[in-house]
């Protein structure tokens, strides 16, 4: 075994000089045979930072990045337990964080609240050629940073990601990824680590996806899969989605963006639509005839039926929509989605 695969799994027995932790030379070419696909997946967080920090990410994720990018410089927004800037000092690289504690763990990170337009970020971010984000993920229960990851004597929570709510949390993140971009030169990436969040809300499963929600900044140019290991709902049998019709979380997205010009702030937003199927122009009559069957419980009348679409879109453009409800019904008794039940009734099969 040598001695960086040693160190690698048995992080305990690092001996610090001088605060390095492991050569240059040793952790390029760990990556040169651990890091060449779009899956990352170190089943060692390496030893940089702390473990004991909540939600950490393996340090081998922004290596991988300034590998793969051959990055000289390297900001970071959310910088926490200070693992990529114990990184960047073994590959003796420039490296400036932020983070909302105001009394960050390492010299070269800032407390600054990122979402204050008044502070200015550090100037590294203007020279960095890696910008890293790992934002805290909104509403986790279980995980607080302010008042227990670090001392809040700054009444910090209200602006801690982690204890907002989805929504608002993940329109801070959005705003700190846009913030950071603003800073970056042209020809820079962005890399961000998001993830999905299962969880109970008033009794019910509900599965959020910071993916779906990421504001896209610049040109997208890869999206990667982190493994996670030894996650708790892992570990846990008494985690209830991991024992019921879902499949266990053991993975979160590297999300990687490229500023192509200094002038441009090219961005995509994600938003949300609702509208009434019988309003919609993309479905079918069968589409919205069998959903009305099924939303007007067991057994409905003809009359009922013609209620429940009369006024709506899809009946305004057919002056005989009654006449074509009446095929309908016809054709979903043939396929065996709807039963005859009587004269003039009808039902979901």
């Amino acid at each position: 075994m040598s001695i960086l695969s040693f160190f690698h799994i048995f992080p305990e027995y690092l001996i610090i000089i001088g605060g390095r932790k492991m050569k240059k030379e040793e952790i390029y070419n760990y990556l040169e045979e651990n890091a060449n696909s779009s899956t990352l997946s170190f089943s060692q967080r390496g030893p940089w930072g702390s473990s004991k920090y909540r939600g950490n990410c393996s340090g081998w994720i922004p290596a991988s990045l300034i590998y793969r990018y051959d990055c000289k410089s390297v900001s970071e927004i959310f910088a926490g337990s200070g693992t990529t800037s114990d990184l960047c000092k073994d590959l003796e690289i420039p490296y400036v964080g932020i983070d909302l504690n105001p009394n960050p763990v390492r010299d070269d990170i800032i407390s600054m609240d990122i979402m204050d337009e008044s502070m200015e970020l550090p100037d590294g971010f203007y020279e960095s050629d890696l910008q890293f984000l790992h934002p805290p993920y909104p509403s986790i229960n279980g995980i607080h940073y302010s008042g227990s990851m670090w001392k809040d004597d700054r009444n910090l929570a209200t602006k801690d990601i982690q204890e907002m709510s989805w929504e608002k949390g993940m329109n801070a993140i959005n705003r700190a990824v846009m913030r950071g971009y603003a800073a970056m030169p042209a020809g820079s990436y962005q890399a961000i680590v998001v993830g999905d969040i299962r969880r109970r809300v008033d009794g019910k499963s509900v599965f959020r996806s910071m993916l779906s929600e990421l504001v896209q900044a610049g040109e997208l140019q890869q999206v990667l899969i982190k493994m996670q290991h030894n996650t708790v709902s892992g570990r846990s049998a008494n985690y209830s989605y991991g024992k019921r019709n879902f499949f266990l979380i053991e993975h979160e997205y590297v999300v990687v963006y490229k500023k192509p010009s200094g002038y441009e702030i090219a961005y995509v937003v994600p938003k949300k639509y609702s509208f009434d199927i019988r309003d919609s122009k993309c479905a079918t009559w069968k589409d919205v005839v069998f959903t009305v069957l099924h939303n007007l419980n067991e057994e409905a009348s003809l009359n009922e039926i013609y209620a429940a679409l009369e006024g709506h879109k899809k009946t305004q453009t057919n002056p005989h929509w009654k006449d074509k409800i009446r095929q309908v019904l016809q054709m979903l008794e043939k396929s065996g989605l709807a039963v005859h039940s009587a004269y003039g009734r009808w039902a979901a099969a």
